[in-house]
């Protein structure tokens, strides 16, 4: 098995579907899967109402699935009934192969008070069932984005949106390979994805943004930039943010050359 196969993601979930794009009342979802794990790179697997690639009332053919992978990354936006519920029996699974667990988990926006307070009722719940949580707060990614374009439209939003998550995940199966967590050292994360030409302005816009207000943040940090950001700018990033806060981050180069993007990944105290 090649290293990146050994790391597998399981959309749990309507809402982490449709984040792949696997959405369309006209398109056949099997057409739309294949060309979304094309595009992916990285093994997935899907588990929604209406629609699966790994169905859980078949427990062998899912432990073949899982058979010789090392990390399950499920990811989920919580808060709807289908997805939170599914995330548990991903972890379920997982564990019965052997699996290491990297939870990827977002937060609901903030018009949707109901689910949004159910998410967060959730995510102790399965913080406390993975080896790493990383937590993005669709509330905060909205704030933060809207602001760089207040003229984009909703839909557009919302494709930005999708866009910014499936890059994250990529990046996080990425950093999974190799000797565990030897970048994500400790048990919870919230981040925020920034989008700017020179990264350094990303990370003095955003470095405070995360998603629980005056929520007791931990040491640990990783900076996620692009392959193709010089030594010096990775040199600029450390000595900001050390000046900033007295916190040395890991600045990490991703394989893609999106110079634009950045993901600031701050520790917090887990539940």
């Amino acid at each position: 098995m090649d290293m990146e196969e050994d790391v597998v993601v399981i959309a749990c979930g309507g809402a982490a579907r449709n984040v792949f794009g696997i959405n369309s009342k006209t398109e056949n979802l099997w057409d739309l899967y294949h060309r979304s794990l094309e595009d992916f790179g990285h093994p997935f697997h899907v588990v929604s109402k209406f629609f699966n690639t790994l169905p859980f009332d078949n427990p062998d053919y899912v432990a073949s699935i899982l058979d010789g992978r090392r990390i399950v990354i499920p990811f989920s936006i919580l808060g709807g009934e289908l997805g939170t519920d599914v995330i548990k029996q991903t972890i379920e699974y997982a564990r019965k192969s052997g699996c290491k667990v990297v939870s990827v988990l977002g937060i609901p926006m903030g018009f949707e008070p109901d689910r949004r307070e159910r998410a967060f009722v959730a995510l102790p719940e399965v913080a406390a069932l993975s080896d790493c949580t990383l937590v993005l707060d669709l509330a905060k990614l909205m704030n933060t984005n809207m602001e760089i374009g207040k003229n984009r439209s909703w839909t557009v939003f919302l494709r930005m949106s999708d866009n910014i998550m499936t890059m994250s995940i990529k990046s996080i199966v990425e950093f999974m390979q190799g000797p565990f967590f030897t970048v994500f050292t400790e048990h919870m994360y919230s981040y925020v994805p920034a989008s700017d030409v020179v990264p350094l302005n990303a990370v003095k816009n955003l470095w405070d943004t995360v998603m629980f207000d005056n929520f007791p943040l931990m040491n640990g940090s990783v900076i996620m930039v692009a392959a193709n950001v010089r030594t010096s700018e990775i040199e600029d990033i450390q000595n900001e943010v050390v000046s900033k806060s007295g916190i040395m981050p890991e600045v990490v180069k991703r394989e893609d050359s999106e110079d634009s993007k950045v993901l600031i990944f701050r520790a917090i105290r887990s539940f």
